[in-house]
């Protein structure tokens, strides 16, 4: 074994390598959940039994959905630039964290019988979302070295 190779695995020993996978999920979940509630609230809104809010519950997924490409905007930008990541992602979980709250209270409630099904999905991936963000933030030292990618 040479010397090379033993400077390179120490080098990347202190590395988290599931970095890209978690970045890679957090990437699709965004703009997944964007697009369905950005282009098509009315499948969204169909979940629930809003009656007359349906109007007041399309909005607020629209403006959920703006809220979302804008801390996403923020975490990518801290995480390729190296700006702060280890307390943008901290902020970002507690701003994930009670979002799932805040949504219990503002749409949840308004969950019909039939659609309990999509809804525990979609919970469960909101749990794997934040998952996946506090994974990163208690990892963000090891974040891979700069330059970095979405993918690296």
């Amino acid at each position: 074994m040479s010397v090379f190779s033993k400077q390179v695995r120490s080098a990347n020993a202190g590395i988290d390598t599931w970095f890209k996978y978690r970045m890679a999920y957090l990437l699709a979940a965004v703009v997944t959940f964007t697009l369905k509630l950005l282009y098509y609230p009315g499948i969204a809104t169909g979940q629930f039994d809003a009656g007359a809010s349906a109007g007041t519950l399309e909005i607020y997924f629209k403006y959920r959905a703006s809220f979302v490409i804008l801390i996403s905007g923020l975490y990518m930008y801290s995480y390729l630039k190296d700006w702060y990541f280890e307390k943008v992602s901290l902020y970002i979980l507690g701003v994930s964290v009670i979002a799932l709250l805040l949504d219990y209270f503002n749409a949840y409630v308004y969950l019909g019988q039939t659609s309990s099904h999509w809804i525990v999905a979609l919970i469960a991936l909101r749990f794997l979302t934040i998952f996946c963000l506090l994974m990163n933030a208690m990892n963000a030292r090891h974040a891979p070295p700069m330059p970095r990618r979405l993918w690296s």
